[in-house]
């Protein structure tokens, strides 16, 4: 993404500062009003918003792969500077989370900054003058997709909380859903997006980063829409909606390399004033701050599996630690292996890949009583990282083992699928979660002081 245009993160600050105003004689590119580009915006403008939005799509990645990562075990967050990554996110020190816990406001500030910027973009779509009907429905479509991705996140970390799905009024926004109703409100936003896409014709009237190559269009975002319609089934347990959402997405079932297994869109990084890839590190340097790969994801790794070798390489100069990281015996638990998939500080982190999608199709596939699809797509997988056939049982709780096995390796260091599989199967517990590091186990995030202040004003 070429760095001139992230001027447009600023956009967005009018999410808790929106006053009224007399209407500017002159529009300013560089500091616009609310009011200047949802009236009756240009495409240079919704095309100004629909950049801004991509920017802001990106925002909650590294947080949701260091939260939620570490809540589930597969990374160590070794932060010399602030020792509550430790203390606090690994539950050392502290009974159970508290509000505006350390480290949460990249799954829930930053993915809602990304909705309001969404809701932006679709009221000047739908305010413009300047664009065909066609040309609306692709802006919308591509703007309630990802409002319904970004709304995933404070849903993932809230949990039982329930989260706001309706902000459209800052001032008056909707009310906090229960964690069900939520994710159906969610879905909807989505299948809003879905409809208006099937109406945007053949092209977009914007234009989209590479992080889209071969999804910019609006054939193309169906694709993506869908393949996100698939996930939120799997989390609403509606195995039949997932594999029809399955049907029309970017699945392919006949991957056979990584390559393969790697298609689907992707969040882009650039040098300053854009920002770098959140999970780069420099490979075996001293350093004070690094994510580790958790050590029990090593050790339970199966024999030659291609994966391991893939994700994480050993630091063997500069291995780290920290007083507050020890296990029982009150020795230091050493980070050795660091993430090794980020060839660049720009290099580009993909966040719906088809492996996943495959492995989305097995699990569905499994629950409706179809396991022979199901152990044909997780030899597909095993056998392109190397491991060979399954040869376990292959009644339905073994085979739910083995897809979440696959899961933990294929999905490792993306935004914290382990931590997500365990609590939605009931198996977060000590059974599936290494605690060497004297830690507890956290089922969701407190609710921030924000939302409970405004809900008692």
């Amino acid at each position: 993404m070429k760095s001139k245009i992230f001027i447009l993160f600023s956009l967005v600050i009018g999410l808790v500062a929106m006053t009224s105003c007399e209407v500017e004689e002159v529009f300013d590119q560089d500091n616009p009003t609310l009011g200047s580009v949802t009236s009756n915006a240009s495409k240079s403008q919704l095309q100004f918003l629909v950049t801004g939005l991509e920017a802001r799509h990106r925002g909650y990645f590294g947080g949701a792969h260091t939260l939620f990562g570490n809540f589930g075990r597969e990374t160590w967050n070794y932060n010399s500077s602030d020792p509550r990554s430790i203390s606090d996110v690994l539950g050392i020190t502290i009974a159970d989370t508290y509000p505006d816990f350390f480290g949460s406001a990249g799954t829930y500030l930053t993915a809602y900054q990304a909705v309001r910027q969404a809701e932006v973009l679709i009221a000047a779509a739908e305010n413009s003058s300047f664009v065909s009907d066609q040309e609306e429905n692709g802006i919308t479509g591509f703007a309630k997709t990802i409002k319904a991705y970004q709304l995933i996140w404070p849903w993932l970390q809230q949990w039982d909380n329930g989260v706001r799905v309706d902000v459209a009024e800052v001032l008056n926004p909707g009310p906090i859903l229960p964690r069900a109703e939520a994710l159906d409100a969610i879905r909807a936003v989505l299948e809003d997006g879905y409809n208006d896409l099937k109406a945007a014709g053949s092209t977009f009237s914007f234009n989209l980063t590479t992080g889209f190559n071969g999804f910019n269009t609006p054939a193309g975002m169906i694709k993506v829409n869908r393949a996100i319609a698939a996930r939120l089934a799997l989390y609403d347990e509606d195995w039949s909606g997932a594999l029809t959402a399955l049907n029309e997405s970017f699945l392919n079932l006949n991957a056979t390399t990584p390559a393969d297994m790697n298609v689907g869109p992707t969040h882009v990084y650039g040098e300053a004033p854009d920002v770098n890839n959140p999970l780069y590190n420099p490979f075996d340097r001293a350093t004070s701050s690094i994510l580790i790969a958790h050590p029990d994801w090593i050790e339970d790794a199966l024999p030659g599996d291609q994966r391991v070798a893939t994700k994480v390489q050993k630091r063997l100069l500069n291995p780290v630690q920290n007083n507050g990281l020890r296990d029982a015996a009150g020795d230091l638990l050493i980070g050795e292996y660091q993430d090794a998939r980020w060839a660049t500080n720009t290099t580009p982190i993909p966040y719906l890949r088809n492996e996943e999608l495959m492995l989305i199709y097995a699990e569905a596939k499994v629950r409706t009583n179809a396991s022979a699809d199901a152990v044909t797509t997780i030899n597909k997988i095993r056998n392109t990282w190397g491991v060979g056939n399954y040869d376990g049982a292959t009644d339905a709780n073994a085979l739910i083992d083995e897809i979440l096995f696959q899961r933990r390796y294929s999905l490792w260091g993306e935004v914290g699928h382990r931590w997500i599989d365990l609590r939605r199967t009931d198996r977060l517990n000590s059974t599936y979660i290494d605690l060497r590091d004297r830690g507890k186990i956290f089922k969701q995030v407190a609710r921030p002081t924000a939302e409970t202040n405004w809900e008692e004003r």
